[in-house]
């Protein structure tokens, strides 16, 4: 985690012609700093190259997702190496845990992942040496150690044969099985969305690129609740209703299907262990017991 002072980049508050409301970022681990601009609540943030572009085919798509906002100056621009965006500040309320704001975010997702386009920057699969993944095991261990000791045993059962055979099993599993890919945002999460009157609202695009579709929804699977109510993973029950609202949009390859336990498997070893070895919020009760469910999800455990 990194703080992000407003007064660090007043310049480019100035080349936008947007003026800071707060001192620091509102986000802990991005710069994103709530704005306003001709009495208009805006943000601006960094963001990657092309975001802006996508947005505009789901928005008119008829997708509810943020868009730059028109400015007299280029709205995204790159400033010293790095792209900067003005989006609109969005009104609304956090998810609720609600079966209908699961369904409403599932049905989201499913009309993001129908437009098919695939022009963001590509996927990259990781490469690791033989044995390099089950490296990081004493770490996890010394983490579930210290802050969960109770499930320390559970955990590392689900996580151990997972990290020594990731390399040679689970990852050729997925990267070998020519799976379809579409731009998503690589990060479908409550804490990205806004539920507005009209529905939820896609606030933060910005780590779009092009990866298997799978990969993407199994991400949702797990994380989707991380940093948020009720401080656990979606139950059966929960992911069936996110899943077939999903899927009233979005029609699954046999393919995808078959590959499937190998994506939850994928995506629990490269994006939820970092989540457990790296949080700095183990003291706070919701993101404690969202990491040790988090920990011992099976494959199986989101019915496709």
């Amino acid at each position: 985690m990194t703080d992000f002072p407003a007064a660090d980049v007043a310049e480019l508050f100035e080349r936008f012609g947007v003026r800071p409301t707060q001192t620091h970022s509102c986000y802990q681990w991005s710069p994103v700093f709530p704005a306003e601009r001709n009495g208009a609540a805006v943000v601006l943030k960094r963001t990657s190259k092309g975001i802006d572009e996508w947005c505009r085919r789901l928005a008119e798509a008829g997708i509810p997702v943020v868009t730059p906002v028109e400015l007299d100056t280029a709205n995204p621009a790159a400033v010293n190496g790095e792209n900067w965006t003005v989006y609109p500040w969005v009104d609304g309320r956090r998810y609720n845990a609600s079966l209908e704001d699961i369904a409403a975010a599932g049905e989201l997702l499913g009309r993001i992942h129908a437009v098919r386009s695939t022009e963001l920057r590509p996927f990259s699969w990781p490469t690791y040496e033989p044995g390099e993944p089950a490296k990081d095991l004493p770490e996890l261990r010394e983490k579930f150690t210290e802050h969960a000791p109770e499930h320390v045993d559970s955990v590392m059962a689900r996580l151990e044969p997972l990290g020594e055979n990731f390399e040679r099993t689970t990852l050729p599993a997925i990267r070998d099985a020519e799976l379809p890919v579409v731009d998503a945002t690589m990060d479908y999460k409550a804490n990205n969305l806004v539920f507005a009157d009209t529905g939820p609202v896609l606030i933060d695009p910005d780590n779009g690129e092009c990866p298997p579709r799978i990969l993407d929804l199994s991400l949702a699977a797990l994380m989707f609740t991380m940093e948020d109510v009720p401080g656990r993973p979606f139950t059966t029950e929960e992911w069936m209703v996110f899943r077939d609202s999903y899927r009233a949009h979005v029609e699954l390859t046999e393919t995808e299907v078959a590959a499937w336990p190998d994506a939850v498997d994928y995506m629990l070893w490269e994006h939820g262990t970092w989540a457990m070895a790296d949080s700095t919020e183990w003291h706070v009760p919701l993101q404690r017991s969202f990491l040790v469910g988090l920990a011992q999800v099976q494959r199986d455990a989101f019915p496709m």
